[in-house]
């Protein structure tokens, strides 16, 4: 990989609060798990990627739902012959702290592909039921995972690189410019792009 070159306002070390708490070898395995997923979408054409179309085609029925405020979402699984069900559970009710356009729709994405991870990482082969709830500011490692898993798939590493650099090169390295194309390119929040500009820095060392 190229040098990441990095935002205005970021200043990245080691051991900082910023890095992922995942191990870099755990991320290039999710990474190759990503983009196997990924093998069928034509990514040149869009470079977001249709999280429910991909999970339906592994037997996914998404569903939006009121849950309580602590609650982001749940994935249920029943392999057995006689119940056969895969769902995944969206909460709507979301917390906005940046006032984002479209939240709604960017978060529902965002756990969609989360659930969908806890699935791909973290069923064990042969379980025959699975179920997963999740909160907010959860740091166990599958939640890590999870959401690494999230960031990986809703941003493909090469194709997100590519915007990135490209933009900030435009942007001259500003920050608010270059995550608010890239929220609106990959359609994620703010958040999740700062956090994936973080994964570049450290699959970049």
């Amino acid at each position: 990989m190229g040098t990441i070159v990095k935002f205005k306002s970021v200043q990245m070390k080691k051991g900082d609060d910023k890095m992922p708490n995942i191990e870099k070898s755990r991320m290039l395995e999710i990474e190759k798990i990503t983009t196997k997923l990924l093998a069928g979408v034509d990514l040149d054409k869009s470079p977001c990627v249709d999280i429910v179309s991909l999970v339906k085609k592994d037997g996914f029925k998404v569903e939006p739902n009121d849950m309580d405020i602590d609650t982001t979402g749940c994935v249920l699984v029943s392999d057995d012959a006689k119940n056969k069900k895969r769902l995944i559970l969206v909460n709507t009710m979301f917390r906005n702290p940046e006032n984002e356009v479209d939240v709604v729709f960017k978060k529902s994405r965002f756990i969609t592909a989360h659930e969908y991870g806890h699935f791909i990482l973290h069923k064990e082969e042969g379980q025959p039921i699975y179920a997963h709830r999740d909160t907010y500011h959860r740091t166990e490692p599958i939640e890590l995972e999870a959401d690494y898993f999230a960031r990986s798939i809703l941003m493909p590493l090469s194709q997100f690189k590519v915007y990135y650099e490209i933009l900030n090169q435009m942007g001259n390295n500003d920050e608010k410019f270059t995550v608010g194309l890239l929220s609106k390119i990959f359609k994620v929040t703010s958040n999740k792009v700062r956090k994936r500009v973080e994964d570049l820095l450290v699959l970049d060392q």
